[in-house]
C-alpha cells in the first residue's frame, strides 16, 4: 500500500489540498492558526528530514493547510475602504470602468464584466476597485474588452434565493473576483476610449478577432458558431436549442477545448520539431532530438490554450500534456495519476474556488474515470486483440479506444451530470464513436491548421475552415438526428453527496473486482487473492448502504403520513409545493419573471427543487391566474416532468408566456381541467382541496363588473389536514375579498395565509383578515421590490391581527409540515 503511495505521491497530497479547500469553506475564522501550524510543520519536517524519517504525514497535513490558506481570501475576502463593494447601496453613480471580458447576449440583454475604476455622483468623485457584471438592454454601442467605458446606474450586491439545496450564486460569482451587478440602457453607455492593440491582451483579442472573422465567412450560423467553439473556446454563439442537441446526444463535451484539441497541436508540434532538429547533428550526437522537441512543442501548446481562453478544461490538457512531454527532457516514464493529480493541483494553487467550478469537477472525474477504467481492463483486452490478426480484430482494434473511452467518460461523469444538469445521456457511448474521431482528427485539425496557414495564405486558411465547416456540418445533422429520439437522453433526480461518493466508490470498488479477475486469469484464482475479498466485502457494504438509501427516500416520498408545505422563495412572485401524503404532489403557481429569456424561475428555481427532493411527477398543477409572476415558472414545469392535471380558472391572457404553457399541455397531453365542471371539494389521503373562488359564473360577470381583473379572478385554494389548514388566496384584492367573504364566511377560518397579492395595499382588508384569523402569516414576495410589497400599513393590520409573520424576501423558502394536530415551521433564514 505504502508503495503505491510513493509511486503516486501526488494523489494523496491532492486529497489534502481539496480537504482544506472544503474546509476553510466551511470553518473560515482561523486563518491565523492555520498559519502558526503551516510554520510548525514545515520546523518538524525539517527536523524529520535531518533524522532520516518519512515526512508524508505531516506533508499531508502542510497541504491541508495550503489548501485552507489558499482558498480564504475569497471565502472571507479583507476588502479596501474604495472597494466597490462598499457602494452598493440604492444610490444612482456615474460609473467608470474597463470591459474585463467579451461582450455576449443572453437573451435580449449584453452581458459583461467591468473592472470599475472611478465613480462619481452630485456629491463626490473618486477611484474604486472591484469588478462587477453589466447588464445592458436596447442598442448600445459596439463594445470589445478593453474598451473603457462610461455610465450611470445602480450598483446591487449579489442576492442568492434562498431556498433548500438551492444554486449558490452569490459564491459563484465571488469565486470569479465579482462582487455586484448594475444595469443599463445601450444608449446610456460612453466609449471613452477603445482598446489599445499594442499590448498583449489587445494582440489577443485581434488574434481571436481574425480567427472568428475567418470562420464567419462559412455562412451558416450553427457551423460558425461550433467552429468558434472547437477552434477558440468561443461558446457563447452556440443557441439553447444547439446546447440542448449536444446534451442529449451525449456528445456536449466536443463544445469544450480538452485534451482531444490540445493533444493534436502537440502531437503534430511534437513531430514537426523532432524531424526539423533531426537535420542538426549536434543534437543527434547529444540524444536531444526528442528532448528538444517535448521542449518546443509546448509553446504552441500553451499559445493555443491562451487563445482558447484558458477554460478548466484547456489548463487540465495543456497542464497534463506539457508534464507529458516533460517527462522526454527527464527520461521518466509517464505516471498519468500523478500528471493529472498536478494538473487538478496547480489549477487550484492559481484559482483555489475551481475546485466548485461544474467544467473542473466533469474534466478531471471524466479523465481519472478513462485512465483509471482503461488501466483496469487493458490486460484482457490488448492480448485477445493483438493475438487475433483478423479483419474483423483490426477494425476492432480500432474501434476498441473510441468505445472504452466513451464508456468510461459517461461512467465517470454521471453522478455528476445528474448533480448539476438533471439529465444522462447513454446513447452518447454510440454518437462518439463517430462524432469524435470525425471531429477530433478532420474538423478540428483542419481548423487548427488554418491559424498558421492565415499569415501566409488568407486563401488556404478559408480553403480548411469552409472544408471544415462543411464536414462539421454533416456531424451536426447526426447529432440532432440522434437527439431527437425518444431514447436519447432521460431527465435526472438530483443525487446526494451521499449517493455521489456511494456510486463512486462502487465504481472504483467494481473496478477493483474486474482488474484481480484478469490478473489472476480466472474468477476461481481470484477468489484466491486477498486483494478479491476485500474488495468483494467492501462492494457488499456498498450495496447495502445503497439499499439503506433506496428505503429512506421510498419512505420520505411515498410512505409518510404527514402534510408537507413549501413556500419557495421565487424573488417577485408566488410559488408553493404540496406534499399531500402518500406522495401525491401538487404545485400552486410557479413564480416568474416577465420574460423566460432573462431568468426562468422554473428551471433555476422549481425544477432543482423538486428534482432534489426527488420528484419528477406533479400530479396537479393549479394556476391562480396567468399573470407571469406566478404563470411562467410553470412552463419548464410542464415541458419537463410528468404533469397528470392543470387545474386553472380558464380565463386565459394574450402573452407569449400563456401561449407556451398551453402549447406544453396539449403537446404532452396533460389533462386541463374545465373549471365550470371542476370538482370543488377534493379528498386525497385524507387531505382535503377545497376551491373557494371565483363563482363558477364569475366569467359572465367579467365585462359588467370591470374590477373582474386577472388579479380578481384569481383561483383560491385551501387544504386542510386534521385540524391544520393553508389559504393560497393568488392576488385577489379587496373587491374580490369582500366577495369571498360574502360567499364562504366561515370556511375561511385557516390556521396558515399565503398573503393575498404579495402584501399589496389592495389587499388584506380587515374584514378579509378578521374571518380568516391566520396564526401565521406567509409573503411571498422578492427583495426590495419596485412595488413596495409588502405594503407598511398591511404589515401593521397583520401585526394588530397577532398573527406570526414571515417573508420570504427576508426568510427565504419556509417549509411546513402537519400531522393534522401540530404544524411545525421551518424557515430557511431564521431572523
Amino acid at each position: 500500500m505504502l508503495n503505491k503511495i510513493f509511486v503516486r505521491p501526488m494523489i494523496p497530497l491532492l486529497i489534502s489540498m481539496i480537504s482544506g479547500i472544503l474546509s476553510c469553506s466551511q470553518f473560515s475564522g482561523y486563518i491565523e492558526i492555520a498559519y502558526i501550524l503551516f510554520f510548525i510543520s514545515v520546523i518538524f519536517i525539517f527536523f524529520g528530514i535531518l533524522k532520516n524519517r518519512p515526512p508524508f504525514l505531516p506533508l499531508l497535513f502542510i497541504f491541508f493547510l495550503i489548501g485552507y490558506i489558499l482558498i480564504h481570501s475569497f471565502v472571507a475576502p479583507a476588502f479596501p475602504s474604495n472597494h466597490i463593494t462598499r457602494f452598493t447601496a440604492n444610490n444612482k453613480w456615474h460609473i467608470q470602468g474597463t470591459i474585463d471580458t467579451k461582450p455576449v447576449f443572453y437573451g435580449k440583454r449584453l452581458k459583461f464584466n467591468l473592472r470599475t475604476e472611478h465613480l462619481e455622483n452630485k456629491h463626490k468623485s473618486f477611484p474604486v476597485k472591484g469588478k462587477i457584471r453589466i447588464s445592458v438592454s436596447g442598442p448600445s454601442p459596439e463594445l470589445s474588452i478593453g474598451d473603457k467605458i462610461f455610465f450611470t446606474g445602480k450598483i446591487r450586491a449579489f442576492r442568492n434565493f434562498m431556498n433548500p439545496g438551492g444554486f449558490d450564486y452569490k459564491r459563484y460569482m465571488s469565486s470569479k473576483g465579482i462582487w455586484g451587478s448594475a444595469y443599463t440602457r445601450g444608449d446610456r453607455i460612453r466609449i471613452i476610449k477603445k482598446l489599445n492593440s499594442r499590448g498583449f491582451t489587445g494582440e489577443l483579442a485581434k488574434t481571436r478577432h481574425k480567427i472568428s472573422a475567418l470562420i464567419e465567412q462559412i455562412g451558416d450560423n450553427e457551423q460558425e458558431a461550433v467552429l468558434k467553439a472547437l477552434i477558440i473556446g468561443d461558446r457563447h454563439e452556440i443557441s439553447p436549442a444547439l446546447r440542448e442537441a449536444f446534451s442529449r446526444a451525449g456528445v456536449s463535451h466536443l463544445l469544450a477545448i480538452s485534451g482531444l484539441h490540445i493533444g493534436i497541436v502537440a502531437g503534430v508540434s511534437f513531430f514537426f520539431f523532432s524531424r526539423f532538429l533531426s537535420f542538426f547533428k549536434i543534437f543527434l550526437w547529444h540524444a536531444w532530438t526528442k528532448k528538444g522537441a517535448a521542449i518546443l512543442s509546448i509553446i504552441p501548446v500553451v499559445i493555443y490554450g491562451i487563445i482558447a481562453g484558458m477554460s478548466p478544461s484547456t489548463q487540465r490538457a495543456v497542464i497534463m500534456v506539457s508534464v507529458f512531454l516533460m517527462t522526454f527532457i527527464f527520461e521518466k516514464q509517464h505516471e498519468p495519476f500523478n500528471t493529472l493529480a498536478i494538473a487538478a493541483m496547480l489549477i487550484l494553487i492559481i484559482h483555489p474556488p475551481s475546485i466548485y467550478s461544474v467544467s473542473f469537477q466533469l474534466s478531471f472525474a471524466s479523465a481519472f474515470s478513462i485512465i483509471y477504467g482503461l488501466s483496469s481492463i487493458h490486460k484482457k483486452a490488448d492480448n485477445q486483440l493483438v493475438v487475433n490478426k483478423t479483419s474483423f480484430a483490426i477494425i476492432k482494434r480500432k474501434l476498441y479506444p473510441f468505445f472504452f473511452v466513451s464508456v468510461f467518460a459517461i461512467i465517470g461523469t454521471i453522478p455528476l451530470v445528474m448533480y448539476y444538469f438533471n439529465q444522462v445521456s447513454f446513447i452518447g457511448i454510440i454518437t462518439n464513436l463517430f462524432a469524435v474521431p470525425v471531429t477530433g482528427f478532420i474538423v478540428v485539425p483542419l481548423g487548427l491548421f488554418s491559424l498558421p496557414a492565415y499569415p501566409f495564405s488568407v486563401n488556404l486558411a478559408s480553403l480548411c475552415i469552409n472544408i471544415s465547416g462543411y464536414i462539421l456540418g454533416y456531424v451536426l445533422e447526426a447529432v440532432k438526428f440522434i437527439s431527437h429520439l425518444p431514447c436519447a437522453a432521460y431527465k435526472t433526480l438530483t443525487p446526494s453527496c451521499f449517493e455521489i461518493c456511494l456510486y463512486y466508490l462502487m465504481f472504483l470498488t467494481a473496478l477493483r473486482i474486474i482488474n484481480n479477475i484478469i490478473n489472476n486469469n480466472s474468477t476461481t484464482s481470484a477468489k484466491t487473492n486477498i486483494n478479491y475479498r476485500i474488495s468483494i466485502l467492501a462492494i457488499s457494504v456498498l450495496i447495502v448502504a445503497g439499499a439503506c438509501d433506496v428505503l429512506y427516500w421510498l419512505h420520505h416520498r411515498l410512505l409518510h403520513d404527514d402534510l408537507r408545505i413549501t413556500i419557495l422563495d421565487v424573488g417577485q412572485g408566488s410559488a408553493a409545493l404540496v406534499e399531500l401524503p402518500k406522495g401525491s404532489c401538487m404545485l400552486i403557481d410557479g413564480g416568474g419573471f416577465s420574460d423566460n429569456t432573462i431568468f426562468d424561475v422554473g428551471a433555476k428555481i422549481v425544477a432543482p427543487f423538486l428534482w432534489q427532493n426527488k420528484i419528477l411527477t406533479i400530479n396537479t398543477i393549479i394556476l391562480s391566474h396567468p399573470n407571469s409572476d406566478h404563470l411562467n415558472g410553470l412552463i419548464y414545469i410542464a415541458k419537463h416532468f410528468n404533469v397528470k392535471t392543470v387545474l386553472s380558472n380558464g380565463e386565459g391572457a394574450d402573452t407569449l408566456g400563456y401561449k407556451e404553457f398551453i402549447t406544453a399541455i396539449n403537446k404532452n397531453k396533460i389533462e386541463l381541467t374545465q373549471f365550470s365542471t371542476l370538482k370543488r371539494r377534493q379528498n386525497i389521503s385524507n387531505a382535503i382541496l377545497e376551491i373557494l373562488y371565483p363563482p363558477t359564473d364569475y366569467l359572465k360577470k367579467k365585462y359588467k363588473e370591470k374590477w373582474r381583473d386577472l388579479n380578481n379572478n384569481s383561483v383560491v385554494a385551501k387544504i386542510s389536514y386534521g385540524a391544520v389548514s393553508f389559504l393560497f388566496p393568488g392576488d385577489i384584492e379587496a373587491r374580490a375579498e369582500e366577495e369571498l367573504v360574502t360567499i364562504k364566511g366561515g370556511r375561511l377560518h385557516s390556521t396558515v395565509l399565503v398573503a393575498p397579492h404579495h402584501g399589496s395595499k389592495s389587499s388584506s382588508t380587515p374584514a378579509f383578515l378578521k374571518i380568516v384569523q391566520p396564526e401565521l402569516i406567509i409573503i411571498s414576495s422578492g427583495f426590495n421590490n419596485r412595488f413596495g410589497f409588502p405594503a407598511p400599513e398591511v404589515l401593521k393590520r397583520y401585526k394588530l391581527l397577532g398573527s406570526r409573520i414571515l417573508g420570504t424576501s427576508q426568510n427565504g423558502a419556509v417549509t411546513l409540515v402537519t400531522d393534522g394536530q401540530s404544524l411545525s415551521v421551518t424557515p430557511f433564514h431564521p431572523l
